[in-house]
């Protein structure tokens, strides 16, 4: 047995290791202190930030690529080493780095996500205003409900930040749109059960109670304000002429003949836009002869089925029709009256015709893709408004043409416009390409006039009835043209500029010029501006003289229609 002294002493030198490997154990760890605790205040900034994001309404699933680099990151763990702090320290500093740059990463996808919300939002707006125009020009006396909502989202426009509030405004607008794309189709439910009403009443049947209905659906079409309202109106309305027609017997007969009245002047119309008809003919002839046929209740329900799958079928097809029908009637209008109205610019020695906005370089183009694209029913009907419209614009250029008015006077072609889209009250931009001008009205009274110039031959303004959408002041505008081509610019400062339709047609000051005017937008020699850039026409945007565009812009808001023609 070893003795008691020998013991001690072993003892002690083992216990003299131990505290010397500790020792080295704790320096090993305790690495430089502020490198820690600088990875700590990157980490808790990076939670700040997280934290800040998910507050502004960044989407969840945008996050998620970050979230889970900093959940790796977290999973982590300093070296263990014996005899050096510095790889510890190095391990913090690096994680400091890396929070840093995630941080960084954070801030980016926040400042990206906003821009294309925002983006997104003022598109929603301007099909929002687009539609809605529409349907103010077909005379419902519904949308101004719509109207109303319009001006608030706008306002909300001038006022939103955030993606969370650019995400509402979009959520309300794609709303509203839809709403007013089914006021349509449930218009014409509408109007079909007044007529059986109408045809019922005719045949000496009671119809107090479906005239109540009727008064009822009325009442509740005025109100409606959501896809759901309209699409369950929709539903109602079919279910009481159902109803309707099973209980009413005697009725019947006139209905079946008045649907295939309906039916036979809808193969007529294709008729008239130069379709083949010979099968839809051939199914009104068959009707024609079940109808007379029939004698009981389910003999009349079933060819009145019939005849509503027929006249369903060849909806689509007659609203294509029409549209290529209009499309066509709108081109050779351009091209008869462009052939005939010529400008010869001496500057160049060209000959430009004058409605060139319309031609395919310019809204041409564009109602030919409305058409070609076009599937549902809602689509064809867009098309054909968007193209009745804008022959309505071309009229009203054709006849300024031959007005002698002064350009800084009312105008007989600005009225019939504002009067067309129902523009009564409130402010109103009309930009007359023909004169190279700009009025704006209040209420139907001319406040202030401007000459102005438009796009060039190659790149048109476009004519319709736009809104303002989006003010900046001052801005840059950058060339979305690569360099070296044709229609490519520097960076451009801009002090004053108003949005009205999407793809970056904005009214803006111009500073590089000096000339406005009639034949500004076709190519000349500037008297004192730039040559380079204001010997011709924009690039479709409307030019103003600066002081006059901060007279604009300080005196018009966002939402203020503006009419081009």
């Amino acid at each position: 047995m070893a003795s008691p002294k020998k013991l001690t002493t072993k003892g002690l030198v083992v216990l003299t290791t131990a505290l010397l490997l500790a020792a080295l154990l704790l320096n090993a760890c305790g690495d430089n202190p502020q490198t820690q605790q600088q990875a700590t205040q990157s980490r808790k900034s990076f939670e700040q930030e997280l934290a800040h994001a998910r507050m502004i309404g960044t989407p969840e699933a945008q996050l998620q690529s970050i979230i889970k680099q900093a959940q790796q990151l977290n999973q982590t763990s300093a070296p263990l080493t014996l005899f050096s702090s510095e790889p510890t320290t190095t391990y913090y500093a690096n994680m400091s780095q890396r929070y840093t740059m995630l941080k960084i990463q954070l801030r980016g996808l926040e400042m990206q996500v906003t821009q294309q919300l925002d983006f997104q939002a003022n598109t929603d707006l301007q099909n929002f205003a687009t539609v809605l125009s529409q349907r103010q020009a077909q005379g419902f006396v519904a949308a101004k409900n719509f109207a109303n909502q319009l001006t608030q989202d706008q306002d909300l426009m001038a006022q939103a930040q955030y993606p969370k509030h650019y995400m509402q405004i979009s959520t309300d607008a794609k709303s509203a749109t839809q709403a007013l794309r089914l006021m349509g189709p449930t218009y014409d439910v509408l109007n079909s059960f007044q007529t059986l009403i109408q045809q019922m009443e005719a045949s000496k049947i009671d119809v107090t109670a479906l005239k109540q209905q009727e008064q009822y659906d009325v009442e509740q079409f005025r109100k409606a304000n959501s896809p759901n309202d309209f699409m369950n109106l929709t539903d109602q309305i079919n279910g009481q002429v159902q109803t309707s027609t099973t209980l009413s017997t005697q009725a019947i007969p006139y209905v079946g003949a008045s649907k295939l009245k309906q039916f036979s002047a809808d193969i007529d119309q294709m008729k008239l836009y130069g379709q083949d008809t010979g099968t839809y003919q051939q199914q009104l002839n068959a009707d024609q002869v079940a109808l007379n046929k029939a004698t009981t209740l389910r003999d009349f329900l079933k060819i009145s089925s019939q005849i509503d799958s027929h006249m369903n079928a060849i909806q689509i097809p007659l609203l294509q029709g029409r549209a290529n029908y209009l499309l066509q009637q709108f081109h050779q209008e351009v091209n008869n009256w462009g052939n005939t109205h010529q400008y010869h610019d001496a500057y160049d020695g060209t000959s430009y015709r004058l409605d060139y906005e319309y031609d395919q370089q310019g809204i041409g183009s564009d109602l030919d893709y409305l058409v070609q694209t076009a599937e549902t029913k809602d689509d064809y009907q867009a098309a054909i408004d968007t193209i009745n419209n804008n022959m309505q614009h071309l009229k009203a250029m054709e006849a300024n043409y031959s007005d002698t008015t002064p350009w800084n006077q009312p105008h007989a072609s600005d009225t019939q416009l504002m009067q067309h889209y129902n523009l009564n009250s409130g402010q109103v931009i009309v930009v007359s390409l023909i004169e190279q001008s700009l009025r704006l009205y209040q209420d139907g009274k001319l406040v202030q006039s401007f000459l102005i110039t438009s796009g060039q031959y190659e790149k048109p303004t476009p004519p319709g009835y736009w809104h303002i959408f989006v003010r900046q002041s001052p801005t840059k505008f950058k060339s979305s043209e690569p360099k070296g081509s044709a229609f490519w610019y520097p960076d451009t400062n801009i002090n004053y500029a108003m949005e009205y339709r999407d793809g970056g047609y904005f009214i803006h000051d111009s500073w590089w010029r000096v000339d406005y005017g009639p034949k500004t937008n076709f190519p000349h020699v500037d008297s004192g501006g730039d040559q380079s850039f204001a010997g011709s026409g924009s690039h479709g945007c409307i030019n103003m003289q600066e002081q006059q565009a901060a007279w604009m812009y300080a005196h018009t808001g966002y939402g203020t229609p503006v009419i081009i023609y």
